[in-house]
Parts: C-alpha cells; sequence; structure tokens
C-alpha cells in the first residue's frame, strides 16, 4: 500500500449516510405493489416488539407490515404505501413527534389513510372527562386514542 493512500486512509468522510432504500419488510411490499396487488391493510409497527409483530400480520396475504425502529428517521426511507389505507402499531416506546413525522410521510407517499394506534392503551376506558368547574365544559383527554389522518386528496 503505498504511503499516500496509508496516510489518507484514516481521515476519509462520508458525505452521504447510507440507508436503505426501505424500511424492514418493505422491499417485499414494494415487489408486490409492482403486480398490482395491494394489501387490505399495511402496518408499521413501531417500537420493541415491532418486528415480531409485523412478522405476525405478514402471516395473513390480506395485510402487509413493515417495520421502523425508533432510532430511524421515516423521511430517509421509501413507502410503498400508494393507495392503500395504514395502520401505525405503536407501542409507546417511540417518541411521539417520530409517530408525527412517520404519518406525514405516508400520507407524502400517497397512503389514504393513516391510522395511529396505541397498542398500549385499554380501549375501553373513558378517553377522558368534562371539567364541570370551567364555563363553557371542556374535554380534558387522559388517554392517547386511535386516531385516523387522511391526506388532502381524500379530504377534498
Amino acid at each position: 500500500m503505498k504511503a499516500t493512500t496509508a496516510a489518507n486512509r484514516g481521515s476519509v468522510t462520508p458525505t452521504k449516510t447510507i440507508l436503505s432504500k426501505y424500511p424492514a419488510y418493505g422491499k417485499v411490499l414494494a415487489d408486490r405493489m409492482k403486480w398490482n396487488n395491494l394489501p387490505m391493510f399495511i402496518f408499521v409497527c413501531v417500537g420493541g416488539d415491532a418486528f415480531r409483530a409485523a412478522q405476525e400480520h405478514n402471516k395473513d396475504r390480506d395485510f402487509s407490515a413493515m417495520v421502523l425502529t425508533a432510532d430511524k428517521d421515516p423521511k430517509a426511507f421509501i413507502w410503498p404505501v400508494a393507495g392503500c389505507p395504514v395502520v401505525i402499531r405503536w407501542d409507546g416506546s417511540a417518541a411521539a413527534a417520530l409517530i408525527i413525522e412517520l404519518v406525514k410521510c405516508l400520507l407524502r407517499s400517497g397512503a389514504t389513510s393513516a391510522t395511529v394506534w396505541p397498542i398500549w392503551e385499554d380501549c375501553t376506558t373513558p378517553t377522558g372527562y368534562y371539567d364541570s368547574t370551567k364555563s363553557p365544559l371542556k374535554f380534558i383527554q387522559t388517554r392517547e386514542i386511535i386516531k385516523t389522518y387522511h391526506s388532502k386528496a381524500v379530504q377534498a
């Protein structure tokens, strides 16, 4: 090895981080979409148990699932979700800001809707209460709720 090559080897810094084109299990979904074989629902599993949950959803041929780990930026991936409803399976371990950014990315990628499903919440309990000490009455939300977001094209 030449001396100049050896001297420069340690000082080379990459100008761009190389990331996967698709999130985990996203390539399988992209290939499926190429054949116009759209799933009924697409799940994006986020959190500590995301890989196991995605594997369970992928067993059903009507569904497709991908994984976003909490340390990844959703803007770094291509989301093959055009024309499909998406359910974000959120276990609470990822920050709410990450979930908000993921919803934006999915809607920009053509998802018909993005539903955030906080799986740690007990959906049989009330979502909140009305504070009767305020005038007019004010609703106080006490837990996360399942919320669906639609793209502007669908809303119009």
